[in-house]
Parts: structure tokens; sequence; C-alpha cells
């Protein structure tokens, strides 16, 4: 079996790039003018790269494509004072205030994002490895409160994106497992009838 595994994340953020510095794109090594705001680049890029990849890679391999992780930045962005400092689960409620982006929360990019992603796989042999939805109620997981120290936020900044505690990465694994296995478990049971 062959996998393959792309991912693409923080860095699309809608917001990150203002249109007074937008990103230049090209094309056959040639830019693109008028330039391309950051939503249209990220679909041009995404339409090109899904479809090199199924035209090149086989038929039967399976391609997943893991949504962004959640990142759980309260009360600004992580240049606006913003902090991470839960060691609890959020609510329903408060996950959809946060990422929801008809709530305009701080950490909605992660659903545009992946609703774009969702869109560009659309009719493709990807499979779809969502790890979103459960990671947004784990603003508890990333370093910002478990660094040792009470004040460690202050020392060394926040970390409201990547995770620290066990169980969630964990989880992640899990169902790549789940996924493998299933698909391995489904070809033999296709090359067991043929």
């Amino acid at each position: 079996m062959t996998c393959s595994y792309l991912y693409t994340g923080h860095w699309w953020s809608l917001d990150k790039f203002p249109p007074a510095t937008p990103l230049l794109f090209y094309k056959n090594g040639k830019p693109l003018f008028p330039l391309l705001n950051l939503r249209d680049g990220l679909e041009m890029v995404l339409k090109h790269m899904i479809a090199y990849i199924e035209k090149s890679v086989p038929v039967h391999a399976l391609k997943l494509w893991r949504t962004q992780s959640p990142r759980h930045f309260h009360g600004g962005d992580w240049n606006q004072n913003g902090s991470c400092l839960f060691n609890n689960l959020l609510t329903d409620q408060q996950v959809e205030t946060w990422f929801e982006p008809k709530n305009r929360g701080v950490n909605r990019e992660v659903r545009e994002i992946n609703q774009i992603v969702k869109d560009a796989l659309r009719g493709t042999s990807f499979q779809l490895f969502d790890v979103t939805h459960i990671s947004e109620f784990r603003a508890d997981a990333h370093p910002a409160i478990w660094l040792g120290r009470k004040d460690a936020h202050i020392m060394w900044g926040q970390d409201c994106l990547h995770w620290c505690l066990p169980g969630l990465p964990d989880t992640w694994v899990d169902i790549l497992a789940a996924i493998i296995l299933d698909m391995s478990n489904h070809k033999m049971s296709e090359r067991h009838w043929k």
C-alpha cells in the first residue's frame, strides 16, 4: 500500500497578508498580474497541486489530506496579546464562538481554510483526514501553561498552536491507523473476492 500525505496550514491564514502586502503568485515561471488575493491564490495552488498528484500518484494509493489543527488564541491574535492559558476543555458554545467564521472569532481561519481545501478535494481520490473539530475543544493541550512555571508565558510567550499534552495527537494517530487499516482490509477483501 502506498500513502501520500499532504498538509497546508496556518501560513494560508486569510488575514495574515493584508491587501497592502500581497503575496506574488507564479504560473509557468511567470508572476501573475493582476495580483491574486490570498484566497484565490490558495485555490489556484490547491487546484494545480491536487491535479498533479491525481495524475502522478497511482489510483490505488491512499491519498490523505489532514485538515488544519486549530490554534486557541483568546482575547486577541498572537500579536495582539491573545493567550491560551486554559486548563479545561472548551464547551460547545465556546468552540462555535471562537471558530465559526460567521462569529468572526479570532480562530476562525482554521474553518475558512479547511472549507477551501474541502471544496478543492471534492471529486478527487483524496480522503479527508479531519482532525479539526475534535481538536477545537482542546484549548488545554497547548504548551502555554505547561512550561513548568506560572509565569512561563510571560518569559517565553504564548504557544497556542503546538500541542504538548498526551491525548490529542495520540487520537489523531489512532484515527490515521484506523483509516489505513480500513483501506488495507478493504483491499484484501477485494483481492479475496476476485
